[in-house]
């Protein structure tokens, strides 16, 4: 949807509580109870059909239109409607809504997905239809309502408020909420926003993370999500966002017995958590799996700014706990920072003669206060050194707090981020609470602090998958339209499977596919009859491997839920006959194949034979791989381990497509066939390349051929020079949309400078160009900046810098002019969330003037919004900006003056906007 009227749900000048009475039982009565508790600076008003004078103290009328209609003399019409009325009203209060033009509701009702409207559909269905006819957004059903503690503002039924900070939480269930928000206030966790989304009619997970990514003062975002409906808009939202903040995410509701409307899984997949490790990593933020988890998380990462290495020193008074703190951290996947020499010699005068000389460092049971802060005061100058667990054990002669205090000193002078783990319980809690109270992460056990530590390696690692922007596949030899063309044509001439909506490839044809795409494929020949078998087995002169090729194992995935792997391998065997060299065993071959495919299956499944010479698929290092395609996120890329002694399906890994060399080698090294190829592999790192090229090579199949369903490969092996791909099969379907976007290379072209004949690109930004775009701005004049930026600014932080080369070419675009690697201009739009309006910004360097680049830029910019199917361009500008001004008009731009901002405003319609595009447009602007 969008983040309309999003701003009336969190920051309301008048709220009316629909159905409170002062019954302790009554819903609105709860949240009316915990609005006035806060004192905000909020009018409130009650409706209440049976009329009373007053509810709580606050005026109760008893209609929506005669609440309108009095406060209208006010000049403060309600801007939010809390909806707490039996079931079966809501429709008709949703109804009287939008005809009082109240824009949003929060509907605290629940059971509306249990309750049947007149229909015979639950009422739900109804409420939302309601909503979209009278244009009035819907957060809910069955949701808590909102908390802005900025705002004093406790718009829910919770049992307590929490206090002012910058933590985002957008959940889905109630009661998970009320546990985030005790344990936040027993933490000292403030929050900006809190919300839940129930039933979601309406308002939506990707709404909100668009409304928080905007807001300055929400700087971590939690979520807890049962489920996706719209994947592309989440990943587009979650993603936009997680450039900026830390999103920590929840996800509950993967066994598909427990939903109430359960998605089935992607073929080939063994369930669906695999799926949602590929959307959550590729949008950059950290997972969590359980409640425990995401507390620390939220500690972590709202108390500790971020890494800059992925390695740590562990400092203890004992041997014990740093054991098991680095034997967890090696569970884990992190590693122990190497002291440099300069500070073991450090430590040699700090610390008793016997320790270590490594990291951990043990120091010793008697370590008091002053050793403490003397070893962080060591590791803080060591340049390697970044991040330090600082532990310690309660003993006699020490006291835990003493201790606790001159660590915290140590850290507040220190650049380094600090973990703290207080062992015990009876003698540490004072110290614990000093932790919490001065803002230091303090864990209660070395497993719990190297989690948390691993929280943040992991968000550091997916936001470098996040910056991973792959090319669309260029290939000048390779005519993408024909073959999609070719396959689009086989379509309609292929047998569907059974029981399901896609259409077999035969195999001739995945063959050609893949070779089209540069794949090494075994030389296999096809036969439709015992006669061609065996006029090919004497022309051959050659032992061949003859295959039975029926409709069943030409489908992608078809025996894996049924059979172990050694029960596929028997199954492969019985409709295989190997070294075949004569004609006379080649009918036997075909008898013997056609006997079992008769025995097996309909005689009208049989499809025909496949040879393959017996040299050419010999044994080797195998492996799979292909694409599959889930119902909500679209094609997937997925790799793992294959053969007899191995479970396919368990080893698969997902990654969502496109893929670059940086994000293949991400895959495979998650797989257990990636261990194959360490330990069995002549050159593991030749091997490792050869699997990432062709993984990349499928991503761009999945992006260019969008009506392919699933392509399995299986096996795909390793010959002493090459992956050679034995067997692969195909489906096709309905085409669907990539989830993630590649780099439009396409958009890419060439220009001429007319003064200065220099030849230069125009191309979108990718964030390989930041170092370059810094350059740039440092490069434009004092005029320049202020025209752009509306402001002199001459340092750009290396987030600022990030957001601006990184983007979501869903969301925005940003094209540059270069020539010789050098940044001369650039252009970018950034599109609002419903696709209708763009506000462009553009500045070329001072020394260009008169090479009409700002033009040509421009020009770009509206040619590319216009095929977007943007409605409509617009610009702020300084009145004193002749130049832009001067531009905007050239290129038919209305331009006006904003007396309030003191800015010109130019307008420029892309298109025709549908009637409900106006209308929202119209909308807009008044906000």
């Amino acid at each position: 949807m969008s983040t309309r009227y999003l701003d009336k749900l969190f920051a309301p000048r008048h709220i009316v509580v629909v159905g409170a009475s002062e019954r302790p039982a009554s819903l609105g009565g709860m949240m009316l109870r915990n609005m006035l508790a806060g004192h905000a600076d909020i009018r409130l008003s009650v409706v209440n059909e049976k009329g009373y004078d007053s509810v709580l103290g606050v005026t109760c009328y008893r209609k929506i239109s005669v609440l309108c209609a009095a406060e209208q003399k006010n000049g403060i019409q309600p801007d939010l409607a809390l909806v707490c009325v039996p079931p079966e009203k809501v429709p008709g209060v949703i109804r009287q809504l939008g005809q009082s033009d109240i824009p949003i509701a929060i509907i605290a009702t629940g059971g509306l997905s249990r309750t049947n409207s007149h229909s015979g559909r639950p009422l739900m269905y109804s409420v939302k239809e309601l909503g979209l006819e009278y244009g009035v957004r819907i957060l809910g059903p069955e949701t808590i309502g909102v908390m802005v503690p900025a705002l004093r503002l406790n718009a829910t039924y919770m049992h307590m408020s929490v206090k002012p900070g910058h933590v985002g939480f957008i959940g889905q269930s109630g009661t998970v909420a009320s546990a985030v928000i005790d344990w936040s206030v027993s933490r000292d966790i403030g929050f900006s926003y809190l919300t839940t989304l129930g039933d979601g009619v309406d308002i939506d997970v990707d709404d909100l993370i668009d409304f928080m990514a905007q807001d300055r003062n929400t700087r971590v975002m939690l979520l807890h999500v049962e489920r996706i409906r719209e994947t592309r808009r989440f990943i587009s939202a979650v993603r936009a966002a997680s450039r900026s903040k830390p999103v920590i995410v929840l996800k509950t509701g993967i066994n598909a017995e427990l939903q109430w409307n359960p998605t089935p899984l992607a073929p080939g997949m063994y369930d669906s958590d695999a799926l949602y490790n590929a959307v959550f990593e590729r949008a950059g933020v950290l997972r969590v799996l359980s409640t425990d988890e995401m507390f620390d998380a939220l500690e972590t990462l709202s108390r500790i700014p971020r890494l800059y290495s992925e390695d740590i020193a562990i400092v203890c008074n004992g041997i014990g706990p740093s054991m098991l703190a680095s034997d967890a951290l090696t569970r884990a996947g992190g590693k122990l920072a190497r002291l440099s020499e300069t500070t073991i010699t450090k430590l040699d005068q700090l610390l008793q003669p016997f320790w270590g000389r490594r990291n951990p460092i043990d120091l010793d049971y008697s370590a008091g206060p002053q050793e403490y802060a003397a070893v962080v005061d060591a590791l803080d100058a060591d340049p390697a050194i970044t991040t330090v667990l600082v532990m310690f054990a309660p003993n006699l002669t020490e006291d835990s707090l003493q201790v606790a205090d001159s660590v915290i000193a140590a850290s507040e002078r220190s650049l380094l981020r600090v973990f703290t783990c207080w062992l015990g319980a009876a003698t540490v809690g004072e110290a614990r609470d000093e932790f919490v109270q001065r803002g230091v992460a303090s864990f209660a056990t070395p497993e719990k602090a190297i989690t948390a530590f691993m929280h943040m390696v992991n968000h550091r690692r997916n936001q470098i998958m996040l910056r991973q922007t792959p090319d669309s596949y260029q290939d000048p030899a390779l005519d993408r339209h024909r073959i999609r063309k070719r396959l689009q044509g086989l379509m309609k001439s292929t047998p569907r499977s059974a029981g399901e909506n896609a259409y077999l490839l035969l195999p001739e044809s995945v063959r050609e596919l893949l070779k089209d795409y540069g794949l090494h494929v075994a030389e296999t020949y096809f036969c439709s009859t015992e006669q061609c078998v065996k006029a090919l087995v004497k022309q051959l002169e050659a032992s061949v491997h003859v295959s039975l090729l029926h409709r069943f194992n030409l489908t992608p995935f078809h025996n894996e839920a049924a059979y172990t792997p050694r029960q596929r391998l028997t199954t492969a065997r019985l409709e295989t006959v190997k070294r075949v060299s004569s004609e006379i065993e080649a009918e036997e071959a075909c008898r013997l194949l056609r006997k079992r495919c008769s025995e097996l299956y309909h005689s009208d499944d049989f499809v025909g034979f496949g040879l393959q010479l017996s040299e050419e698929v010999k044994s080797g290092i195998s492996f799979s791989m292909g694409i599959t395609r889930d119902p909500t996120v679209g094609p997937l890329i997925f790799c793992g381990a294959s053969g007899a002694r191995t479970n396919a399906l368990v080893d698969r890994q997902f990654a969502l497509p496109p893929l670059n060399m940086a994000l293949a080698r991400n895959l495979v090294t998650k797989t257990y066939a990636y261990k194959i190829v360490q330990e069995v592999s002549r050159d593991p790192e030749e091997t490792l390349l050869q699997l990432c090229e062709a993984l990349v090579l499928l991503a761009q199949i999945a992006a260019d051929i969008p009506e392919l369903h699933s392509l399995e490969i299986n096996p795909v092996r390793l010959d002493q020079s090459s992956l050679l791909v034995i067997s692969a099969r195909a489906q096709l379907a309905e085409p669907v949309q990539l989830s993630i976007q590649p780099y439009p290379r396409e958009l890419v072209e060439w220009i001429m400078l007319p003064v200065s004949r220099r030849r230069v690109e125009i191309r979108p930004v990718r964030s390989e160009d930041e170092e370059s775009h810094q350059q740039f701005l440092s490069e434009l004049g004092d005029d320049s900046v202020r025209m752009r930026f509306f402001q002199l600014r001459r340092n750009f932080s290396h987030d600022e810098m990030a957001g601006m080369v990184q983007i979501d070419y869903d969301r925005e675009m940003a094209f540059i002019a270069v020539h010789e690697g050098r940044t001369l201009g650039e252009v970018r739009i950034f599109v609002d969330a419903d696709q209708l309006r763009c506000e462009f910004a553009v500045v070329v360097l001072d020394e260009l003037r008169g090479e009409r680049l700002g033009w040509v830029l421009m020009r770009k910019v509206i040619e590319f919004a216009t095929e977007q199917g943007i409605i409509e361009m617009f610009g702020l500008v300084l009145p004193n900006n002749r130049a832009m001004l001067a531009l905007a008009a050239k290129l038919s731009f209305a331009i006006r003056y904003d007396e309030e901002e003191d800015v010109m405003v130019v307008t420029k319609q892309l298109n025709e906007p549908e009637p409900w595009q106006a209308e929202r447009m119209l909308l807009r602007r008044a906000y």
